[in-house]
């Protein structure tokens, strides 16, 4: 994998500057505009447009903006956009022509929020393997669990992705643990997108414009992560008139305004904003229960999403983005073993707060670019009020980005993307500090770490003819570590451990104390079939230098960052998928089947028994190793009729080999064994009807095989107790997952013309009233005679009982 993927990188130059100096002997013109929308005359992003005798095409940009080289002759121009009517138009090009183009919206779609504006035939026509779009409209439809409509939950009806289980925030792609996901909020990243502890996610969907979900074929643009990239981007705000959305549910509330802020003497916005926000009550529930500690339970939360976007100029937008989320849960009792600390409560809080601003400039029809400044911290710690035993534990991360993107299109057949990109992290792994001066807590803080993370790529498509396209693409990443305080030395010859440390070097604040860098390329190509079909193959290198450390199933809020030093080294994964894409019954079904293989370098595991909350020495219980992870995806989807949905059927397995120079550092006798999140086999199935204009119903199924376990393979008698002996890592599985949702959606009625518009949901989940395993643990039962006492295996349910739900939607 790693000669071929060299033989890529060196192939990359060759090809590009092949491509570069590509000459056309006849001469073309550039025919440019924008497409808006009839109704508010708003610019419609990623909206396609084509030439129908030439077959060549290109999407619209953030700014509805389109760009064609056309050869002199008069032509058909297609426009379509979903939701939308298609546009045909006739041109003559004799010279550069600039051409506003105008949509015209479907009766029966007034309401529906496009995340995907990709025509019907993209699945079979893009270039890139591993790349799911899912409308809005469709995910409003499907079940949800308490009325909430959740973005990230949808993604678990893909192929490749899986969850271990509910409750569990996070999810897993393709063999990759739920910190090598690359989440981004208008390029602002995320690094938990959990409320709740992970029932629902922090996106609300009112603010979304669009989401596209990488997990192979993934551009250079890309990069700091090594599973997948989610790209969330948000909405444009309504710049012709106030208008606003939101909705009621049983656990929260939330609300929509938008409108514009400046108008010019033309009745053009040149100034719009739009502010979305949600509010749980969820902890008013628990009071309703009977029972005391349950009472006491705190689980709320709000999130605030805010967008204001300026217009100097019809070349210039300039947005800024704001977003702010936080939540509390507070449970009747936990317990820090590794401090001693046992509380009789401790209330989870974490905040989220990002921001980004971002200019978009076009210097002409075939050149744009766009720069941006992010910044993004996540906050999250734990409160115990005990008086006598009262303390704080805290940590944060802190993101500052600057990056400069350029996108150029040399011809309708080629487009260029290319950029750089630095990035200044700020850790503080934990910090323990006492609540009161009567609290017996010593203080403890961690050292800060800070790094800085620097890029540069390029991106290449190129469409070589009809039948055959390639994007080649290339990036350079380099990460340093700038220390800031010491840096722990162990003796040679023996594993790192507290025993066998020997001193330590000071590093003052800035000073580099390792850095470590690489190439990475991608390359996808497509060979179409016919209209119809297309085979595709996608090779791509990823590089991860920070990651989330946690050894539990599923990581607390509370789990700390790690940035690459001295000890961990980066994370590495090479992935080659190929697949056959077919649309069939004129594009109105699609039906695909990829297969994955990724080579998995410096994965990260730990030793039995690490616990790592506060822990000084983390590299001492760190072990990397390699892994390999593989699999084969069937997905097929019906877009259009009274009948709509999906299937998706996914195959993998995923292995870490940790074998080290001693067996304190090696796992499973340094045999291959599956991770904690691995599922071989993952069914979904979802399905709508369409039963009037005004009334649906929506079913979700899904099954999966219960992921990896440790059962105890023998017991001993210690000092007259009886005490499990666990051998292999995870050998055994859980119970398989099975679960059954249902739902009826009640419109407004489409062809009523009316300010105000309101919708119901109506939901039941898990209807089969299924007590799905979370997780299995053992507990001893003492019988009269100590060789009868036996060790007993017990089930966690996270949510096993059928719960309904109601919410009402409105919009005016």
């Amino acid at each position: 994998m790693k000669k071929v993927i060299f033989g890529i990188s060196v192939f990359l130059f060759l090809y590009l500057s092949f491509s570069l100096s590509t000459s056309y002997a006849q001469r073309k013109f550039t025919l440019s505009g924008v497409i808006r929308q009839s109704s508010n005359d708003k610019p419609m992003p990623r909206a396609a447009i084509y030439v129908d005798e030439t077959g060549y095409g290109s999407l619209s940009d953030t700014l509805g903006r389109y760009q064609l080289l056309v050869p002199k002759g008069t032509f058909n121009i297609t426009v379509s956009y979903q939701g939308f009517f298609t546009k045909h138009q006739r041109v003559d090009i004799e010279n550069n022509l600039h051409m506003d183009i105008i949509m015209d919206e479907k009766a029966s779609d007034l309401d529906e929020v496009v995340i995907s504006a990709n025509s019907a035939s993209q699945n079979v026509k893009r270039l890139e393997t591993g790349v799911t779009n899912l409308s809005i409209k469709n995910i409003k439809k499907l079940p949800t669990l308490l009325g909430e409509l959740d973005i990230i939950k949808s993604l678990f009806s893909l192929p490749g992705v899986a969850s271990v289980g509910e409750g569990a925030s996070g999810f897993n792609v393709r063999g990759g643990n739920i910190d090598q996901n690359l989440i981004l909020m208008d390029n602002a990243p995320v690094f938990n997108a959990s409320h709740l502890m992970g029932f629902f996610s922090v996106f609300n969907p009112d603010a979304l414009r669009d989401m596209n979900f990488y997990r192979g074929g993934i551009p250079a643009q890309y990069g700091g992560r090594t599973a997948s990239v989610l790209n969330i981007n948000l909405k444009d705000a309504n710049a012709q008139q106030f208008a606003g959305q939101g909705g009621v549910g049983l656990v929260s509330s939330r609300l929509m305004l938008e409108g514009p802020i400046i108008r010019d003497k033309n009745k053009d916005s040149r100034m719009s904003f739009f502010v979305a926000s949600r509010y749980s009550y969820v902890g008013y529930l628990f009071k309703l229960l009977p029972q005391q500690n349950i009472k006491n339970t705190k689980a709320d939360f709000y999130d605030v999403t805010a967008k204001v976007e300026f217009r100097p100029t019809k070349k210039d937008k300039i947005a800024l983005t704001g977003f702010t989320g936080f939540d509390k849960f507070k449970v009747a009792g936990d317990s820090l073993a590794n401090l001693e600390v046992n509380a009789s409560s401790s209330l989870f809080n974490w905040r989220t707060t990002n921001a980004t601003l971002a200019w978009v400039h076009s210097y002409n029809a075939k050149l744009n670019s766009k720069i941006s400044g992010i910044y993004s911290r996540y906050d999250a710690n734990i409160i115990n009020p005990d008086s006598a035993l009262a303390f704080k534990l805290e940590s944060n991360i802190i993101y500052k980005n600057l990056k400069l993107d350029f996108n150029y299109l040399p011809s309708e057949t080629q487009k260029i993307d290319f950029g750089f990109s630095t990035i200044d992290y700020q850790i503080q792994p934990g910090k323990l500090s006492p609540q009161n001066i009567a609290s017996q807590i010593n203080p403890i803080t961690l050292r800060n770490e800070n790094a800085i993370e620097s890029a540069i790529y390029l991106n290449d498509e190129y469409e070589i003819n009809k039948k055959f396209s390639v994007l080649v693409g290339l990036r350079y990443s380099y990460f340093m570590n700038r220390g800031t305080g010491y840096i722990y030395n162990y003796q040679a010859g023996l594993p790192k451990s507290i025993e066998t440390l020997t001193d330590s070097t000071f590093y003052a604040n800035g000073k580099i104390t390792q850095a470590y860098g690489g190439f990475e390329p991608r390359f996808s190509a497509k060979y179409s079939l016919n209209e119809n079909a297309s085979i595709k193959l996608s090779l791509n290198r990823m590089r991860q230098y920070i990651q989330l450390i946690s050894n539990t199933t599923a990581a607390l809020p509370t789990a700390r960052w790690k940035s690459a030093d001295k000890y961990v080294k980066p994370q590495i994964a090479d992935q080659i998928s190929i697949g056959y894409f077919q649309n069939l019954s004129d594009n109105k079904i699609e039906a695909s089947i990829e297969f994955f293989y990724k080579n998995l370098t410096n994965v990260a595991d730990y030793k039995d028994g690490a616990n790592l909350l506060l822990d000084n020495f983390p590299e001492a219980s760190i072990l990397q190793g390699t892994g390999r992870a593989y699999g084969a995806e069937f997905y097929i989807k019906k877009n259009i009729g009274l009948l709509t949905g999906w299937m998706s059927y996914t195959y993998s397995q995923t292995q870490f080999l940790v074998k080290g120079q001693f067996e304190e550092e090696t796992i499973n006798n340094g045999q291959y064994f599956s991770p904690n999140y691995n599922k071989p086999h993952i069914l979904n199935f979802i399905g709508s009807y369409q039963a009037t204009k005004r009334i649906s119903f929506s079913t979700n199924f899904t099954f999966s095989t219960g992921r990896p376990i440790t059962y105890p393979s023998a017991k001993f008698y210690v000092g007259g107790l009886v005490v499990p002996y666990f051998a292999n890592r995870n050998q055994a599985n859980i119970p398989n997952y099975v679960r059954l949702d249902l739902a009826m959606n009640i419109d407004a009625d489409p062809y009523k013309i009316k300010r105000f518009k309101g919708s119901w949901n109506f939901s039941i989940y898990n209807v089969l009233n299924t007590r799905n395993a979370y997780s299995v643990f053992f507990r001893t039962k003492t019988r009269y005679a100590q060789y009868y006492n036996r060790v007993d295996i017990y089930k966690l349910s996270i949510l096993g009982s059928m719960i309904p739900s109601i919410s009402y939607n409105f919009k005016f």
